[in-house]
């Protein structure tokens, strides 16, 4: 059964992420292509958003024609703005989960769990903290205080569920369709998706914690002193490219272990999934009434 439903949520991430990343790439290629039509003046055949310019401006709809550079405009700096912004947190917490680190402590849990003298970094904070943050050096951040919190097999748990993360290079794919779905906030279906995706790998990452502790009673345990936590959690001081253990649907989460037979369907809800239909469909049709 658990071999099943891991393969089920695979399959689901893997989608969720080619639906989101490849709607994302083609609607910022053609804006890209207008926007280098719009500098250069280049003259490039079947450019959607240049076709649909040209038909407003002959109808004298000049202000939507405005609009529509508008909001290639506002796209561009909310996609180079959220990635600046995440980037330069990302170096900051760095600096700032350096200037905290149990050096002591930080080698002996490296010596247990990984050849890589510099991957888990144990940062002396009394609230629980566990996440993998960063893209090219990657780094597993835990808290003291979670450690204290937990027990041992609660300990490993955390571990590898962050070491799943870590394996997969998920804080490069949620940083990306997370900034897919700011910039393209005019197709609400990129947020919504971005969420599912999430949710799917915190649950793979749960799958390979209990595969590789052979019970769930450890993950189970630690995701349950985690919401009984979760309401003195103080927020990240950082916007930053991460993945944490304990963000994303924790009560759902516990459902699994406790009822792994009758697991929840989850769904894409069916407004922004409409209204993304909608948009979408709008700009074919001018597309090809201007071929017509």
């Amino acid at each position: 059964m658990e071999k099943r439903n891991v393969t089920h949520w695979e399959r689901r991430s893997r989608t969720l992420f080619r639906i989101s990343f490849g709607l994302s790439l083609f609607t910022i290629g053609l804006m890209f292509i207008y926007a280098l039509h719009t500098i250069f003046g280049w003259n490039i055949p079947f450019d959607l958003l240049r076709i649909c310019n040209r038909w407003m401006e002959a109808q004298g709809w000049f202000s939507v024609a405005h609009l529509l550079r508008g909001l290639v405009l506002c796209t561009f700096v909310l996609y180079i703005g959220y990635g600046l912004d995440q980037w330069a947190g990302s170096y900051r917490a760095y600096r700032y989960f350096r200037s905290l680190q149990d050096v002591k402590q930080s080698a002996q849990y490296n010596a247990i769990y990984s050849e890589n003298k510099e991957l888990l970094m144990i940062i002396r904070c009394s609230q629980p903290v566990a996440l993998t943050m960063g893209i090219f050096r990657r780094r597993i951040i835990l808290s003291d205080g979670l450690l204290r919190m937990l027990d041992k097999q609660e300990q490993e748990a955390v571990v590898h569920h962050e070491m799943f993360h870590y394996q997969q290079r998920d804080p490069l794919t949620t940083f990306l369709l997370g900034q897919f779905a700011l910039a393209l906030w005019f197709l609400p279906i990129l947020k919504n998706i971005t969420l599912h995706y999430k949710i799917s790998r915190e649950i793979l990452a749960d799958s390979y914690a209990v595969h590789r502790l052979g019970t769930p009673v450890g993950l189970g345990g630690a995701l349950l002193k985690l919401i009984h936590r979760q309401h003195s959690r103080s927020p990240q001081p950082f916007r930053m490219i991460y993945s944490s253990f304990a963000e994303t649907s924790l009560n759902y989460r516990i459902h699994r272990i406790i009822e792994p037979d009758q697991e929840k369907s989850l769904r894409l809800p069916v407004w922004p999934v409409l209204l993304s239909l909608v948009v979408l469909t709008a700009l074919s049709i001018l597309l090809l009434w201007s071929l017509i």
